[in-house]
């Protein structure tokens, strides 16, 4: 039988996995852990990776995931991306690795996975690429918000990311927040899709850094001006931005 071609992202993800693997064994020769085998999601550069089997493995062999030491899950995965010198982030919601740049999964408010969002880097700012299905038909308004929600509590999420202290809506002339992103149009099918560069957005960890905090659907239309929110509604959906 011959052998299959991997593509890039394939070896990249099951070198990131088979690290895991081994660098958690010396850690639980010597320490008290527990073992998670709970599936993780990868995604390379904004692309899901998985193997036929639908699980990762070495050799045949299934990887643990995670480890819990003292109540804290532990991916031993970040110096293996320096080795393949790629940043590497991570999600707890979503149990989800990003590798090459942030992923965003994306949930409604019982927990389904509806999309996601992929964050590039760009030079004045953050590429955004939105992908959803299953929403109500209609132009939804959505944003970075200030922090990560906890559970499914959207609400937690805060307020807009604004951190020059700007009123809200793009046709506002006091605004707009860095958080404020286009309105999304969601057709008949359910789905609808958008791509933005956040103007000043950054993924460095620094005062305008969108790392770790919130991306939010909203029920209606952002009207552009009304500040704070721009009568967007309800939320309805929502991810965490990986850091």
């Amino acid at each position: 039988m011959k052998a299959k071609k991997r593509s890039g992202s394939v070896v990249v993800g099951s070198f990131l996995c088979g690290a895991l693997f081994f660098s958690g064994l010396g850690y639980a020769a010597s320490t008290q852990i527990e073992v998670n085998l709970e599936k993780l999601s990868f995604y390379v550069k904004g692309k899901q990776v998985e193997n036929a089997e639908g699980e990762y493995s070495n050799n045949g062999t299934v990887v643990p995931e995670a480890f819990v030491y003292q109540g804290t899950t532990y991916v031993t995965l970040r110096q293996a991306a320096e080795l393949v010198e790629q940043p590497l982030y991570w999600d707890g919601l979503s149990r989800s690795v990003s590798v090459g740049h942030p992923t965003v999964v994306l949930y409604d408010l019982r927990g389904e996975r509806i999309g996601h969002a992929e964050l590039i880097p760009e030079k004045d700012g953050v590429k955004v690429i939105l992908e959803v299905s299953g929403l109500p038909p209609g132009t939804h308004g959505f944003h970075i918000h200030e922090k990560a929600f906890t559970g499914m509590d959207l609400a937690s999420a805060g307020g807009h990311f604004n951190p020059e202290g700007k009123q809200h809506g793009h046709n506002n002339e006091a605004g707009a927040h860095l958080g404020d992103l286009p309105n999304l149009e969601v057709g008949a099918d359910g789905k609808g899709r958008v791509e933005y560069v956040i103007p000043g957005a950054a993924l460095d960890g620094g005062s305008h850094s969108i790392l770790g905090r919130s991306l939010i659907i909203h029920a209606a239309a952002d009207d552009g001006k009304s500040d704070p929110a721009g009568n967007s509604g309800d939320r309805i959906a929502g991810g965490i931005i990986p850091q």
